[in-house]
């Protein structure tokens, strides 16, 4: 009783009866003999259960559960470290169609970035190409690689990812493994060597491939990438190699003397791949150089520097063909001492009179200017004729050289007194040809393409040439025409027309942007003949007036130098006042 009480202390009793109270200790209350200790609990149940056995058949159970859950967390951590989770990245092809990088098993059969890990967990990312895909790729191809590769190293890289770095040219990706250290680390199979060319000599250590594609057919771009591509080789110290086998003008020797021999051998076609810029061995081509000449490359380097690239690449590469250089030659001789092919010379000229030669290169066509009044149309030829009149004057001294790729401007009235720059190969205008067959309003991409196409092709895809050829190559398709099957149910396809009835199948299948007919092939070749010596004759004039949007104008600032076409004003610009660039 005296305990019962925790929240207050007792009150002591109180002893009465004496003249002075007195209290009475709690130790009074004690027992004096020591408390019985507590007694252990018994060793029988209550109310007279008895304990319930052990079920044997319900730990077997658990442990079986137990066991399924270990082994699915370890197969869900096994698979998150072998391989790099893609599925929540969508991708933009170069053909402009969505698709998803989703693990798998198996490595594409295509050429494509993947993402791999490393026995220590660690991320990486390279390029897959196959090696039965053969060299070159269709150039659609190694545009898709470039369009996937930052969003990879992006993923990969996850928190890590610095996008101030990427802004450099020479910016090494830290996760990025080249194609040859990821074959000898077996994340990807090894490369088989088959080529034979260059037999006996090394494998390069370092390469870049410039290939000569299909992806434009202007031939000012692909020269202005040529050249930069050589001096960039040179730079970086990579051997250089030059490949014509999607080249749509035919042979590179066609056009040119021979091709740079290396002192070594370009390796695997696995190994060259097109992006990153790190890596050991690249492919550059028409379809990439928005990659390899974007503007970080002209950030990296001042437009001096660019300029002396391609002044470079051009003394190097530019050595054309033995007779056209030997007409070159003969007609500059007989411009400038005789002015026979002007109708306007004066009878008491002396015969040995030396001529200024000014170049006016007047491009059409599907290149259109750059200023803003004269962008969805043409510059007036009296423009160049009046730019050219400014340097010179009315000096019948000097010869009016006109390149065009429109051939009715060389009868234009607003251009009198300009005679054409070369007479060996001429485009033929339609209004001088009964059959129609003529060059008419300048180059355009799809009357090219359209070129000495057989009947069956115009007869199935009209009049501008068969449709372009960007898709990714489906496996039941051939790697050379870079089509995509379409396998999607629609509307019934109309019948064939009847001259489609008597053509192999290996015809209707041909890409005729590649692998064009002989009398296609002899068209491109005359075209490309006319235009390189177009140029050729331009760069030998004292003075050249252009527009700048045109390739083939920047192309001629390249050939006449920085000294001449700048500092000697020796070149002018009529389209607005852009100055010189290399790539848009």
């Amino acid at each position: 009783m005296l305990l019962s009480s925790r929240s207050s202390p007792p009150k002591p009793l109180k002893i009465t009866g004496s003249e002075r109270p007195q209290y009475l200790s709690v130790k009074y209350l004690l027992p004096r003999t020591p408390i019985p200790s507590p007694s252990l609990p018994s060793i029988l149940p209550r109310h007279g259960k008895k304990p319930p056995k052990l079920n044997s058949r319900k730990i077997v159970r658990s442990l079986l559960w137990l066991s399924v859950l270990i082994g699915v967390w370890y197969l869900l951590s096994y698979g998150r470290s072998t391989t790099n989770s893609l599925s929540d990245l969508t991708f933009l092809t170069s053909t402009g169609k969505t698709y998803q990088i989703v693990e798998a098993s198996e490595l594409p059969n295509h050429a494509t970035p993947l993402s791999v890990t490393d026995y220590d967990g660690r991320n990486y990312w390279t390029i897959s190409i196959p090696s039965n895909l053969g060299f070159p790729l269709p150039h659609a191809a190694y545009a898709d690689v470039c369009s996937q590769v930052e969003d990879v190293a992006r993923h990969v890289a996850g928190s890590g990812w610095q996008e101030e770095q990427h802004l450099d040219y020479y910016h090494n990706e830290p996760n990025y493994i080249d194609v040859k250290e990821a074959q000898s680390s077996h994340f990807l199979p090894p490369s088989i060597d088959i080529s034979s060319e260059h037999h006996g000599l090394p494998i390069c250590e370092r390469s870049l491939t410039y290939i000569l594609d299909a992806a434009d057919p202007g031939l000012g771009s692909t020269l202005m990438g040529l050249w930069l591509s050589y001096s960039l080789a040179e730079r970086e110290d990579r051997a250089f190699f030059i490949d014509d086998t999607h080249f749509p003008y035919g042979s590179y020797s066609t056009f040119f003397n021979g091709m740079p021999e290396p002192k070594c051998r370009p390796p695997p076609s696995a190994q060259r791949v097109p992006c990153p810029h790190q890596a050991n061995h690249l492919v550059v081509s028409a379809a990439t150089s928005g990659w390899m000449f974007g503007a970080a490359f002209q950030e990296t380097f001042s437009q001096r520097e660019i300029f002396d690239m391609a002044r470079h690449g051009y003394e190097a590469l530019f050595q054309l063909r033995s007779d056209d250089a030997e007409y070159v030659r003969e007609r500059v001789l007989k411009l400038r001492t005789t002015n026979d092919d002007n109708n306007n010379v004066d009878e008491d000229e002396d015969e040995d009179t030396v001529h200024g030669l000014v170049g006016i290169h007047l491009r059409r066509g599907d290149r259109h200017p750059f200023s803003f009044a004269h962008q969805l149309g043409y510059l007036p030829p009296e423009t160049y004729l009046s730019a050219a009149r400014k340097l010179v004057g009315p000096s019948s001294q000097w010869t009016l050289l006109l390149a065009s790729d429109d051939a009715d401007m060389y009868d234009h009235n607003e251009l009198p007194g300009t005679i054409r720059a070369q007479t060996r190969i001429s485009l033929a205008s339609k209004k001088k040809l009964s059959s129609g067959l003529g060059w008419e309003g300048g180059f355009f991409k799809d009357a090219f393409w359209a070129l000495g196409l057989p009947e069956h092709v115009t007869a199935q895809k009209g009049a501008d040439g068969p449709q372009p050829t960007k898709g990714r190559p489906s496996s039941s398709s051939s790697s050379e025409t870079g089509q995509q099957r379409d396998d999607t149910p629609g509307p019934p396809r109309p019948q064939p027309p009847r001259q489609m009835l008597d053509v192999s199948p290996e015809d209707r299948d041909r890409d005729y942007r590649t692998h064009p007919t002989k009398e296609a092939l002899q068209l491109r070749e005359f075209l490309g003949r006319a235009y390189l010596l177009d140029l050729a004759m331009l760069a030998h004039s004292d003075k050249v007036v252009c527009g700048v949007s045109s390739f083939a104008c920047r192309i001629l600032a390249v050939m006449l130098g920085w000294d001449r076409a700048f500092d000697a004003r020796d070149w002018m610009n009529v389209d607005g006042s852009f100055e010189w660039i290399a790539f848009e």
